[in-house]
């Protein structure tokens, strides 16, 4: 059985099925374990709130949050619910349920889109000084990091909860910008461009 959760800090849209969503319910978010626990899921499925610019937000965190600690006993995915959440305030009063059921179809329909949720941690024991300096899609949030500005872009929503939790500053898209030292765990040769003369490129 496929569960997805429309997350919300009093009241969660909860929406459960096979290929179809069967039942669309609203609880209260204190009951919201002993609601999925009772449904016995195979899957669940978190609306990811990215905001309709395409950035992170508070309430980004928070979810991935309660994502995280289903994990430990679910598989556990998130998909993108900018659309849904727009669509559902357009034709019911009722979006909580709504959200819920249109999170479970996007999933369903195309769960390459979604996140599966694991910790994407891995410890590099790097310890770096720079100015202006860009940590992109690099897997160690604990990384040492001296510079007077940080810049952290990463899709991944875990990965960015870890790095949030550590009071980095987190994107989803890079700025077009100039940095002199840029930490990277993937795309290095489209990041050169980013580097200001005699910058330093550290990829893994």
């Amino acid at each position: 059985m496929i569960v997805a959760v429309d997350y919300g800090e009093k009241k969660c849209g909860v929406s459960y099925g096979e290929v179809l969503p069967r039942k669309t319910i609203v609880v209260p978010t204190s009951k919201l374990k002993e609601v999925i626990a009772d449904l016995k899921p195979t899957i669940v499925v978190f609306g990811l709130p990215i905001s309709m610019s395409g950035r992170y937000s508070t309430q980004t965190f928070k979810v991935v949050r309660s994502a995280l600690s289903f994990s430990r006993k679910y598989k556990v995915y998130l998909c993108d619910e900018r659309m849904t959440t727009k669509i559902a305030k357009r034709i019911s009063k009722e979006d909580d349920k709504v959200s819920a059921s249109l999170i479970f179809q996007t999933f369903v329909q195309n769960q390459r889109g979604c996140w599966e949720v694991c910790d994407p941690r891995e410890r590099k024991s790097v310890k770096e000084k720079g100015n202006k300096v860009l940590v992109y899609e690099f897997p160690d949030p604990d990384v040492e990091i001296e510079a007077s500005e940080v810049l952290v872009v990463t899709r991944n929503p875990v990965l960015a909860y870890f790095y949030h939790e550590r009071g980095y500053f987190v994107e989803r898209e890079l700025r077009e910008e100039k940095y002199d030292l840029i930490l990277a765990g993937k795309d290095c040769d489209r990041l050169r461009e980013f580097l200001i003369d005699g910058g330093r490129l550290v990829c893994l």
